[in-house]
């Protein structure tokens, strides 16, 4: 489920992502974990993090990065910010935490590029 998830949503974005770098996809039991980096067409990269429990996603971490490695943003849904509105779903954007919208790599890549226009 996880790995059709994943090219369903890279080819729905294949506008934009150039290529699919260092994939792992580890399963063990009800668990499964992915890690990717995605190349962006502007030279920044999506670093992203999923674990998928029963078939469910049960915890993300979404970084976008410029081509010299600094953080544009970062979605996750670590509990850790519990002022936020969409706890435990937010975005880092320089110091600030943020309420987020963006759940899932669909979304992140659908806010990306909707953002470069």
């Amino acid at each position: 489920m996880m790995q059709d998830t994943l090219r369903n949503t890279v080819d729905t974005y294949a506008d934009i992502i150039e290529a699919m770098e260092d994939l792992e996809i580890a399963k063990k039991n009800l668990v499964s974990r992915l890690k990717v980096k995605l190349r962006l067409f502007d030279g920044s990269m999506l670093w992203a993090r999923e674990v998928w429990v029963k078939g469910e996603m049960d915890a993300y971490s979404y970084y976008w990065l410029r081509s010299d490695e600094t953080v544009i943003i970062g979605w996750d849904n670590a509990p850790h910010h519990k002022v936020v509105k969409t706890f435990p779903h937010h975005r880092h954007i320089e110091n600030r935490v943020e309420d987020s919208q963006e759940r899932n790599m669909s979304d992140v890549l659908h806010f990306i590029k909707h953002f470069l226009g």
